[in-house]
């Protein structure tokens, strides 16, 4: 009785079993001189409004397949590891909690939508990662 009720708590099992989401992460290094740097032109399409920067590249990227209340997590360059963990996978795309450094918060995120967080300061730039939710 004790060991079912730890697995169902500690998500074994009982909880694994569900819908699985294919997430693309992208760790981007954005610097106030520079230029974009190859593999990085789509992300500036998306980031030249929302931060100020002048070189842009493509530091780390990861594809996880990760299932309904479970984690997938990236070591980031600064040593921080962001955690996404889908909640909700009812409705378009899905609810992520999302957890980098200090920063935590719940997200709907549509398939084709990218997710653009803001990171810490790293080698005279910053870092920024980009969640996405594939087909």
């Amino acid at each position: 009785m004790l060991v079912g009720a730890l697995l169902l708590f500690a998500g074994g099992p009982a909880l694994a079993e569900g819908p699985t989401f294919e997430f693309a992460v992208t760790v981007l290094h954005a610097t106030p001189e520079g230029s974009v740097g190859k593999g990085a032109g789509r992300y500036d399409q998306l980031l030249r409004r929302q931060v100020r920067y002048e070189g842009l590249r493509v530091v780390k990227t990861k594809q996880a397949r990760v299932a309904a209340h479970q984690i997938g997590s990236l070591k980031l360059p600064d040593g921080d590891t962001f955690r996404f963990r889908p909640i909700d996978p009812e409705g378009p795309g899905a609810l992520v909690a999302i957890e980098v450094g200090s920063t935590q918060g719940d997200f709907r995120l549509p398939k084709g939508k990218p997710l653009i967080l803001g990171g810490s300061e790293w080698n005279g730039g910053r870092l920024v990662v980009v969640l996405e939710l594939e087909d």
